[in-house]
Formats: structure tokens, C-alpha cells, sequence
């Protein structure tokens, strides 16, 4: 019994040295790590303050650069889910563009056949015998009614109601209908013209709106990656909190 009382005895000195010799190491290894000149207990104590000052510090500069990484992802989202938006309207443009050019080839159509008829009844007019003044009348109301049907540009009014330009109140009125069908001929064709020139540049804005929906859609990928990776590096209780619905939903 004496003997096992006197080797816990023993052992237990032994393990109090191998504590006091490993108390010691560190000790000693903390001292080496301790910077130049700082030995004082009041040292010490100043040198792990400005450390943890300084980590205090670092953390609330890797805060701040997550927070405008994450503020950068949300207006970089708020960007292509506008300019989805606009592209959806672009493609809602040219719809409209090609109906444009669809009505306006068939209203030239419309114009150059009844210009086929005009000059068909030319070719077979009868002399009348009403005056000027009936003549320049019956041309004022046909031309008015071709304005209104969209037949006539406002400067083509303007010379029929002036008689300018080739409109001669003194011709027969068939001949009067032969130079109002080819007016509105020439109507149709240049509002055809300019509606195929609407939808080109309708489509060409809408290649450019679908072009910068792709790159900010891009740019928002790269942006979320970002502001995550710089989330991850802090303490979960310093990380900014994430905006809520950044995805882009729109179609491009």
C-alpha cells in the first residue's frame, strides 16, 4: 500500500514538471513572439490592445469592402433588370415596326391599283361640260377625302388646295383623279420606305438592348461571386446581410 501511495506521489511530481516545463516553453515562445523592447506586464498589455485594435480594424475594412461589394451586386442588378425590361420593349418596337411595314406595302398596293384604274378611265373620259369653278371645287373634295384616307402628305394638300405643282383646277375631272392616284402612289411608297427604315433601326436597337442585357447579366455573376467571397472571410455575426430577390428575371 505504502508503495503505490508513494508512486502516485511520484507520478504526480513528474506530471507537475512536464506542466511547469511545458507552462515554461510557451511562456517562452510567447516571449519570443512579443516585438522588441516589449517585456513590461503594462507592455504587454498595450501591445495586445493595439493587436486587437488593429484587428478590430482590419475586420471593419473587410466589412466595408463586403458591404459595397454587396451594394455594387445589388445596383448592378437593379442595371439588367431595367435593361431587360428595355429589351423586351425593343422587341415590342419592331413587332409594331413590321405590322408598320406590312400595312404600308399593301396600302401602296392599294394605291397603285387604283392608279391602274384612274388611268383606265382616262384613256375612255367624256367631255364634260361643268366650269371651272366645278372643276376646282370637285378637286378641293377629292382631295381633302384622299388627305383623310392617309392618300396625301400635308404638302400635297397644301399644292392641290393652291393649285401648285402639276394641280390644275381647269382639267377634266378624270384626269384630276389620274394626278391625285399618282400623287398618293407616291405617298404610299415613301411611307413604305420610311416604315422599312423604322424597322431596321427598330431591330438595330433591339440587337443593341438584348447585347447589354447579356453583358450585365454577366457582370452581375461576377459582381455576386465577388461580394460573396468577400462575406466568407468575416465572422458570421460582422457579415453584411444579402438584399433579397437580386436575381434577373427577365427574359432577353
Amino acid at each position: 500500500m505504502d508503495f503505490a501511495l508513494a508512486f502516485l506521489v511520484d507520478n504526480s511530481r513528474v506530471a507537475v514538471i512536464w506542466l511547469a516545463l511545458i507552462l515554461l516553453a510557451v511562456l517562452a515562445t510567447f516571449a519570443l513572439a512579443l516585438p522588441t523592447g516589449v517585456r513590461r506586464p503594462r507592455q504587454i498589455s498595450a501591445w495586445l490592445a493595439a493587436g486587437a485594435a488593429q484587428k478590430r480594424k482590419e475586420n471593419e475594412l473587410k466589412a466595408a469592402e463586403a458591404a459595397q461589394s454587396i451594394r455594387y451586386a445589388d445596383e448592378i442588378t437593379v442595371a439588367a433588370r431595367g435593361a431587360a425590361h428595355t429589351a423586351e420593349r425593343r422587341r415590342e418596337e419592331c413587332q409594331q415596326a413590321q405590322a408598320a411595314v406590312q400595312d404600308a406595302w399593301q396600302a401602296y398596293q392599294d394605291a397603285d391599283a387604283a392608279l391602274g384604274r384612274a388611268r383606265q378611265a382616262a384613256a375612255y373620259a367624256a367631255p364634260e361640260k361643268d366650269g371651272p369653278a366645278d372643276r376646282a371645287q370637285a378637286l378641293r373634295r377629292s382631295a381633302q377625302a384622299a388627305y383623310r384616307r392617309g392618300d396625301l402628305s400635308d404638302t400635297q394638300l397644301l399644292d392641290a388646295l393652291t393649285h401648285r405643282n402639276g394641280w390644275d383646277p381647269e382639267l377634266h375631272p378624270v384626269e384630276q383623279e389620274l394626278i391625285l392616284a399618282r400623287a398618293a402612289v407616291t405617298h404610299r411608297f415613301t411611307a413604305y420606305r420610311e416604315a422599312l427604315e423604322t424597322e431596321d433601326a427598330a431591330w438595330k436597337a433591339s440587337d443593341i438592348a438584348t447585347a447589354a442585357v447579356r453583358s450585365l447579366r454577366h457582370e452581375v455573376v461576377l459582381a455576386e461571386a465577388e461580394a460573396e467571397a468577400a462575406r466568407s472571410v468575416l465572422p458570421p455575426q460582422e457579415r453584411p446581410a444579402r438584399a433579397a430577390g437580386r436575381r434577373v428575371t427577365a427574359a432577353a
